[in-house]
């Protein structure tokens, strides 16, 4: 069985209902959007498209990383990056980069969140992982996290994997040798490459067994 694997700026969600009186569906469509990989060389500064952006239209924002050059050096780019996303905001959910990686105090003071954690909101439950901490590896405390939202995920139509290393294009041949078009870094070693990890030996089962439960999985990086 196959998930859905996407790499996206605008996710549309439409959820159906049906009326004891109307044998027609009424859908309701919400809107998500996710950004990545919005810097430019030169802190304070973002994409220029981006920095004019309304995000008012939006249920959720999902960030992907790499905001900034440096984003989290100063707190002069924090500030930069907090008035273009409000941050600390529940709906403003922030997969962390290596390029926001410089001072995770300074992430968390801004935020008022941790490195990886959950939200929920209208069916859609949202894990965002920290994929720089153990170079692509969900290990340790993250992962006790995250198994534990998977074996335990009730109430949510659809769950959205949110990161920044697009983990899964490891160790899955027809993946891997798209890398170097899709992806803004190799496989390989380095911090910022996308490293070797059990994505496909460990998590991806547990997502596979939610997909049979009838819970859409969306894994966005």
């Amino acid at each position: 069985m196959t998930l859905k694997l996407i790499i996206g700026i605008i996710v549309t969600l439409i959820f159906s209902s049906c009326s004891n009186k109307k044998v027609e569906e009424e859908l309701e469509v919400a809107h998500y959007l996710h950004l990545s990989h919005t810097r430019t060389n030169t802190n304070p500064l973002l994409d220029a498209t981006v920095e004019k952006l309304d995000f008012g239209n939006y249920e959720m924002l999902w960030l992907g990383g790499d905001l900034a050059q440096l984003t989290s050096a100063d707190d002069s780019t924090m500030q930069h990056v907090d008035r273009l996303f409000d941050l600390s905001n529940p709906t403003t959910l922030w997969a962390l980069g290596n390029h926001d990686y410089s001072n995770l105090e300074r992430v968390k003071k801004f935020t008022g969140k941790p490195n990886y954690y959950s939200y929920h909101k209208n069916g859609i439950t949202v894990v965002v992982l920290d994929t720089q901490d153990s170079l692509s590896n969900i290990v340790g405390e993250q992962k006790a996290f995250l198994y534990g939202i998977l074996d335990s995920l009730k109430n949510s139509s659809h769950l959205v994997v949110l990161h920044h290393k697009l983990i899964w294009m490891y160790n899955y041949a027809e993946l891997e040798q798209k890398a170097k078009s899709i992806s803004n870094a190799e496989i390989g070693d380095c911090s910022y490459c996308i490293n070797p990890n059990p994505f496909h030996s460990e998590i991806y089962p547990k997502l596979v067994e939610l997909k049979k439960k009838g819970v859409e999985v969306l894994c966005i990086g």
